[in-house]
Protein backbone atom coordinates (compact mmCIF):
# COMPACT_ATOMS: atom_id res chain seq x y z
CA UNK A 1 0.00 0.00 0.00
CA UNK A 2 1.73 3.17 -1.28
CA UNK A 3 2.38 6.24 1.66
CA UNK A 4 -0.85 8.57 -1.15
CA UNK A 5 -3.15 5.53 -0.33
CA UNK A 6 -2.58 5.36 3.18
CA UNK A 7 -2.82 9.42 3.48
CA UNK A 8 -6.36 8.87 1.16
CA UNK A 9 -8.01 6.37 3.60
CA UNK A 10 -7.01 8.77 7.10
CA UNK A 11 -7.79 11.88 5.35
CA UNK A 12 -11.19 10.10 4.29
CA UNK A 13 -11.82 9.18 7.87
CA UNK A 14 -11.02 12.42 9.60
CA UNK A 15 -13.38 13.98 6.92
CA UNK A 16 -16.28 11.00 7.83
CA UNK A 17 -16.11 12.51 11.60
CA UNK A 18 -16.78 16.55 10.24
CA UNK A 19 -19.33 15.34 8.10
CA UNK A 20 -21.59 13.73 11.23
CA UNK A 21 -24.41 16.23 12.71
CA UNK A 22 -23.03 17.80 15.78
CA UNK A 23 -24.77 16.69 18.42
CA UNK A 24 -25.61 19.10 21.36
CA UNK A 25 -25.96 18.46 25.24
CA UNK A 26 -29.40 19.99 26.77
CA UNK A 27 -27.28 22.03 28.61
CA UNK A 28 -25.53 23.64 25.36
CA UNK A 29 -28.27 26.59 24.70
CA UNK A 30 -27.88 27.59 28.77
CA UNK A 31 -24.30 27.79 28.94
CA UNK A 32 -24.13 29.71 25.83
CA UNK A 33 -26.82 32.06 26.90
CA UNK A 34 -24.76 32.69 30.08
CA UNK A 35 -21.71 33.40 28.12
CA UNK A 36 -24.04 36.07 26.62
CA UNK A 37 -25.41 37.42 29.42
CA UNK A 38 -22.20 37.69 31.00
CA UNK A 39 -20.63 39.57 27.96
CA UNK A 40 -23.66 41.81 28.39
CA UNK A 41 -22.55 43.83 31.75
CA UNK A 42 -20.97 47.02 31.82
CA UNK A 43 -17.35 47.02 31.05
CA UNK A 44 -16.79 48.27 34.66
CA UNK A 45 -18.24 45.08 36.44
CA UNK A 46 -16.41 42.80 34.34
CA UNK A 47 -14.05 41.05 35.68
CA UNK A 48 -10.04 41.34 33.46
CA UNK A 49 -6.56 40.04 33.30
CA UNK A 50 -4.08 42.01 31.40
CA UNK A 51 -0.47 41.02 30.72
CA UNK A 52 2.16 43.15 29.21
CA UNK A 53 5.20 42.31 28.04
CA UNK A 54 8.04 45.29 29.17
CA UNK A 55 8.21 47.20 25.89
CA UNK A 56 4.70 47.52 25.77
CA UNK A 57 4.62 49.06 29.52
CA UNK A 58 7.12 51.19 28.65
CA UNK A 59 4.60 52.48 25.56
CA UNK A 60 2.00 52.54 27.49
CA UNK A 61 3.55 54.77 30.21
CA UNK A 62 4.98 57.13 27.67
CA UNK A 63 1.49 57.55 25.49
CA UNK A 64 -0.12 58.03 29.60
CA UNK A 65 2.97 60.47 30.23
CA UNK A 66 1.83 62.05 27.11
CA UNK A 67 -1.31 62.67 27.60
CA UNK A 68 -0.89 64.09 31.22
CA UNK A 69 1.51 66.78 29.18
CA UNK A 70 -0.59 67.74 26.71
CA UNK A 71 -3.84 67.72 29.41
CA UNK A 72 -1.80 69.87 31.80
CA UNK A 73 -1.19 72.29 28.45
CA UNK A 74 -5.13 73.07 28.46
CA UNK A 75 -5.17 71.47 24.87
CA UNK A 76 -8.63 70.80 24.16
CA UNK A 77 -10.94 69.98 21.40
CA UNK A 78 -14.32 70.68 20.74
CA UNK A 79 -15.87 69.83 17.47
CA UNK A 80 -18.83 71.88 16.52
CA UNK A 81 -21.29 72.63 13.84
CA UNK A 82 -22.35 76.47 14.06
CA UNK A 83 -23.80 76.77 17.86
CA UNK A 84 -23.98 73.35 18.36
CA UNK A 85 -21.81 70.50 19.42
CA UNK A 86 -21.60 67.63 17.24
CA UNK A 87 -22.17 63.72 18.37
CA UNK A 88 -21.32 60.88 16.90
CA UNK A 89 -23.41 57.47 17.42
CA UNK A 90 -21.77 54.12 16.82
CA UNK A 91 -23.46 51.60 15.34
CA UNK A 92 -24.16 48.26 17.47
CA UNK A 93 -22.83 45.31 16.17
CA UNK A 94 -25.17 42.20 17.16
CA UNK A 95 -23.25 39.59 18.75
CA UNK A 96 -23.06 36.11 16.83
CA UNK A 97 -21.57 32.34 18.26
CA UNK A 98 -20.44 30.61 15.38
CA UNK A 99 -19.79 26.38 16.82
CA UNK A 100 -16.86 25.27 15.85
CA UNK A 101 -15.28 22.23 15.88
CA UNK A 102 -11.98 21.54 16.67
CA UNK A 103 -10.21 17.95 15.41
CA UNK A 104 -6.95 16.26 16.26
CA UNK A 105 -6.01 13.26 14.90
CA UNK A 106 -3.53 11.49 17.59
CA UNK A 107 -4.02 7.49 17.95
CA UNK A 108 -1.88 7.10 20.80
CA UNK A 109 -3.58 10.10 22.89
CA UNK A 110 -5.26 8.84 26.74
CA UNK A 111 -6.81 12.47 26.63
CA UNK A 112 -6.84 15.61 24.47
CA UNK A 113 -7.77 19.00 25.89
CA UNK A 114 -8.15 22.17 23.95
CA UNK A 115 -6.60 25.65 25.49
CA UNK A 116 -7.05 29.38 23.49
CA UNK A 117 -7.74 32.81 24.12
CA UNK A 118 -11.25 31.92 24.25
CA UNK A 119 -10.99 29.61 27.47
CA UNK A 120 -8.13 31.30 29.38
CA UNK A 121 -5.87 28.68 28.11
CA UNK A 122 -7.09 26.61 30.73
CA UNK A 123 -6.11 22.86 30.35
CA UNK A 124 -9.18 21.61 31.87
CA UNK A 125 -11.64 23.85 30.44
CA UNK A 126 -12.16 22.33 26.93
CA UNK A 127 -11.70 18.34 27.08
CA UNK A 128 -11.69 16.80 23.34
CA UNK A 129 -14.39 13.69 23.20
CA UNK A 130 -13.07 10.47 21.63
CA UNK A 131 -14.76 10.33 17.83
CA UNK A 132 -16.13 6.67 16.54
CA UNK A 133 -12.49 6.25 14.58
CA UNK A 134 -9.93 5.54 16.55
CA UNK A 135 -7.10 8.06 17.75
CA UNK A 136 -9.37 10.85 16.46
CA UNK A 137 -10.81 13.66 18.62
CA UNK A 138 -13.59 16.24 18.21
CA UNK A 139 -15.19 19.25 20.37
CA UNK A 140 -17.40 21.42 19.15
CA UNK A 141 -16.97 25.02 20.90
CA UNK A 142 -18.87 28.40 20.49
CA UNK A 143 -16.85 31.08 19.64
CA UNK A 144 -17.03 35.08 19.04
CA UNK A 145 -16.49 36.14 16.07
CA UNK A 146 -12.87 37.36 15.22
CA UNK A 147 -9.26 36.05 15.71
CA UNK A 148 -8.37 32.95 18.27
CA UNK A 149 -5.09 31.83 19.00
CA UNK A 150 -5.26 27.54 20.26
CA UNK A 151 -3.79 24.90 21.18
CA UNK A 152 -4.18 21.29 21.87
CA UNK A 153 -2.56 19.72 25.08
CA UNK A 154 -2.05 15.75 25.11
CA UNK A 155 -2.26 13.79 27.96
CA UNK A 156 -1.64 17.01 29.85
CA UNK A 157 2.20 17.39 28.94
CA UNK A 158 2.77 17.97 25.30
CA UNK A 159 1.41 20.90 23.56
CA UNK A 160 0.27 20.44 19.70
CA UNK A 161 -0.11 23.45 17.24
CA UNK A 162 -3.53 22.30 15.03
CA UNK A 163 -2.06 20.74 11.72
CA UNK A 164 -4.49 21.68 9.63
CA UNK A 165 -4.69 25.20 10.61
CA UNK A 166 -2.34 28.91 10.21
CA UNK A 167 0.54 28.54 13.28
CA UNK A 168 2.05 31.12 14.90
CA UNK A 169 4.99 31.44 17.53
CA UNK A 170 5.09 33.67 20.72
CA UNK A 171 7.78 35.59 22.12
CA UNK A 172 9.22 32.73 23.46
CA UNK A 173 9.16 30.78 20.67
CA UNK A 174 5.53 28.43 21.73
CA UNK A 175 4.11 27.22 18.54
CA UNK A 176 0.29 27.56 19.16
CA UNK A 177 -2.54 27.56 16.08
CA UNK A 178 -4.86 30.73 14.76
CA UNK A 179 -8.46 30.72 13.27
CA UNK A 180 -10.57 33.72 11.85
CA UNK A 181 -13.88 33.05 13.20
CA UNK A 182 -17.03 34.88 11.26
CA UNK A 183 -14.78 35.74 8.19
CA UNK A 184 -13.99 34.19 5.17
CA UNK A 185 -11.36 36.48 3.93
CA UNK A 186 -7.72 34.68 4.87
CA UNK A 187 -5.99 38.51 5.30
CA UNK A 188 -8.17 38.52 8.26
CA UNK A 189 -6.18 36.28 10.10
Amino acid sequence: MTDRMHDDRFIERVAEVLREPEVLDVEFERRVMASVEAEAMPWWSRARSISMTPRRMLALAAAFAGFMVLGTLGISRTVTAGDRTAAVAAAAVPDTVFLVRFVLAAPTAQRVSLVGDFNGWSRGATLLEPSGDAGVWTAAVPLRAGRHEYAFVVDGEHWVADPSALRMRDEFGTESSVIRVGSSRPSDI
